[in-house]
């Protein structure tokens, strides 16, 4: 065998090697296919005020879900079906909703965390859903009602590090008149995880001109 032989046998295994780390990688992300219920009467709400701001928040656990670990590349597949009513956000200038993925057990969030997805209320069209720092999908509405029987998610997730989810909750923030001081993701009791994520997501719709509506 020349010299030259062996180098191109040599080239070829490592690039066999580097595939086979790629498929592993690739192998390791899943599908989470979820189908979750919530009854409207279990709706729980909240106000609290921020500066001169009136916030208002609503939150709903789902149900009809095995704890599964969130992994980097993950996605999701969520259809969510609310018994006894509608789950409705108060019609407000500024109205987040999110679906949110966490651990009620005391698990910390990874940092890096972030979300691009897609929400359809009621087999409505499409509107877009994501944060920027956190396990949750978000959207965005403005002075629109937005009440829903049904809700079916798709998202994809990045993150630093697996994240066990044990809860998952449909819930709301509106405020009006425009905020002031955004507060930290820390200060929802009831809330979207990551609000600051939100925000940061929707201004950059806004500078786009791409501003998401139910």
């Amino acid at each position: 065998m020349t010299g030259f032989e062996f180098s191109r046998l040599k080239g070829a295994a490592a690039a066999l090697a580097l595939g086979a780390v790629f498929a592993a990688s690739g192998a390791q992300a899943a599908t989470h296919v979820l189908n979750l219920t919530g009854s409207a009467t279990n709706v729980t709400t909240n106000s609290f005020m921020f500066g001169d701001t009136l916030y208002e928040t609503g939150a709903l656990e789902l149900t009809g879900f095995t704890p599964f670990q969130l992994a980097d590349g993950d996605d999701v597949k969520v259809t969510v079906t609310i018994t006894d009513g509608a789950f409705t956000l108060p019609v407000r200038q500024f109205m987040y909703f999110g679906l949110n993925f966490s651990d009620i057990s005391g698990g910390v969030q990874p940092i890096t965390s972030s979300s691009n997805g897609l929400f359809s209320f009621d087999g409505g069209p499409q509107v877009g859903a994501g944060c920027g720092n956190c396990t949750s999908l978000i959207t965005y509405v403005e002075n629109q009602q937005l009440s829903f029987t049904s809700l079916f998610a798709t998202g994809s997730f990045s993150m630093s590090e697996p994240y066990q989810i044990n809860s998952i909750t449909v819930s709301y923030q509106v405020n009006d008149p425009a905020v002031t001081a955004v507060p930290e993701p820390g200060t929802w009791a009831l809330m979207i995880a990551g609000f600051g994520g939100a925000g940061m997501m929707i201004r950059r719709r806004r500078r786009s001109g791409d501003m998401v509506a139910a």
